[in-house]
């Protein structure tokens, strides 16, 4: 137990107050024992080369050694104040490196910081159509906390290519059901968009990824019912293009994005279906300016518009999906669809873009299979005999754009393909929760893009060292 540094003052002072207060009723301090009915009277004392003062004279010695002493309290008091310095003891904190990064909390748990990195390198090798690379895919000091138990924030900056905020946000957590967030993050939408990076079955995102946004600035009304059997999100944002990382908005309205998923029977006790989750989203608002591009697994972009062409109206997206978690089995499958008027001075027309995917995988290792990080049942160690977990994953997803996008000359037929089948392959080893090896096959072919015929297909072989929190 830590002792504040002014209780030996506190104790000093009112031991002499004490004694004061007893030779002032004419008392000792510790009188001496009297004897019984038989004892001889004690005989008078002797003299004394230095006799006893009377007891005013010590009260009035007292009085002036209690004056000394409460005015340095006093001085205490007033160098505390003026220091901000409070008359109880600091806080304990704790400071813990374990499985959530650096994480520095209060005693009470009120206030909280946490250091999270993720790390990335990969190599790119084309068997078809690009250039062998080795790169940092990401590199984030995601830096989050809790301050006053209710207030949480986030910001994680992008240091890997051209540095960019991705997240930075605060959210106020009154209740889990009823929360509401504010700044850029990611719209809800897209059911793997939403995924945490680190925790891709593969190693890229799928087609259907293109037709989201990627992060946006705004504010969202979001919670969790029924212990997490039904969660929605709704808000206003400024609104960006497919798959866009937007910052600021180039009109005055805006979007209205909004989702729910429903896990109808995690209330329940059949554990095979408990993780079965069925969910919607959708946005709408208005575009305006150049309309991006869509990229394949290997972040090649593969279809543009023409230079003459610019997203010049009102934008919708539909987005239904799906999930199975169950034993060391993962599955989910998402469609999304996004309409966006689009003219060119001389044509203007809503085009209809769509894309789906399904993605499965299996931990060989038998760990439960999950939507967020997986922790290995025995991570990496030599010594002791841990392997860490062997993770199988698998996916196919197509993606389509609408013939009038062509016929209209909003794009060129020979430069850009109108359909993308791509399919893959992983294997993922996880050598301890957030750390893993990750290699990937994939094959993107394509329907038209050529002067003559299809354009040539992407095969590639990625590859990635991970370390995340």
């Amino acid at each position: 137990m830590r002792i504040p540094r002014r209780t030996p003052l506190l104790v000093v002072l009112l031991a002499l107050h004490f004694h004061r207060f007893a030779l002032a009723q004419g008392t000792p301090p510790n009188p001496p024992p009297t004897g019984g009915p038989e004892t001889a009277p004690a005989p008078p004392p002797a003299a004394s080369p230095n006799p006893t003062p009377p007891a005013a004279t010590r009260v009035e010695e007292l009085d002036q050694r209690l004056r000394v002493v409460e005015r340095r309290w006093e001085v205490d008091q007033e160098v505390a104040e003026k220091r901000g310095e409070s008359q109880k003891d600091p806080p304990a904190v704790a400071v813990a490196y374990g499985k959530d990064g650096v994480v520095i909390k209060s005693q009470d748990a009120r206030f909280q910081f946490r250091f999270r990195p993720v790390v990335q390198a990969d190599g790119r090798f084309f068997v078809k159509s690009g250039s062998n690379t080795f790169l940092l895919r990401r590199v984030r000091p995601v830096l989050e906390g809790t301050a006053f138990e209710f207030f949480d924030w986030r910001i994680m900056p992008e240091l890997a290519g051209t540095p960019n905020v991705q997240d930075a946000y605060l959210n106020i957590r009154l209740v889990r059901e009823i929360q509401l967030r504010g700044g850029k993050f990611k719209p809800p939408v897209g059911l793997e968009r939403l995924q945490s990076d680190p925790d891709l079955q593969m190693m890229e995102r799928g087609l259907p990824t293109n037709l989201v946004p990627d992060r946006d600035i705004g504010v969202q009304l979001h919670g969790e019912l029924l212990d997490g059997a039904i969660s929605y999100a709704g808000g206003i944002f400024n609104g960006v293009g497919d798959g866009v990382n937007g910052d600021l908005d180039n009109n005055d309205k805006k979007d209205l994005d909004g989702r729910i998923f429903v896990r109808p029977l995690a209330p329940t006790s059949l554990a095979p279906l408990k993780k079965l989750g069925i969910g919607i989203a959708a946005t709408r608002g208005t575009q305006v300016g150049p309309p991006p591009g869509y990229r394949t697994a290997a972040q090649a972009t593969f279809f543009t518009y023409s230079d003459g062409a610019f997203s010049a109206g009102t934008h919708r997206r539909i987005a239904p999906q799906a999930s199975y978690y169950f034993g060391p089995v993962g599955i989910f499958g998402e469609y999304t669809r996004s309409s966006q008027i689009v003219t060119n001075g001389t044509s203007t027309h809503r085009v209809d873009h769509d894309a789906w995917q399904v993605s499965g995988s299996v931990f060989l290792t038998g760990e439960e299979a999950s939507y967020t990080t997986v922790t290995p049942k025995r991570q990496l160690d030599p010594q002791n005999g841990g392997f860490g977990a062997i993770e199988l994953a698998g996916r196919y997803g197509e993606l389509r754009v609408d013939t009038a996008t062509f016929t209209l000359k909003f794009a060129d037929p020979t430069r850009s393909p109108h359909k993308a089948s791509e399919w893959g392959v992983g294997l993922n080893w996880h050598l301890g929760r957030g750390f893993k090896l990750m290699a990937n096959y994939e094959r993107t072919n394509f329907e038209g893009g050529a002067k003559t015929g299809d354009k040539p297909s992407e095969i590639v072989v990625l590859g990635r060292f991970q370390a995340a929190y």
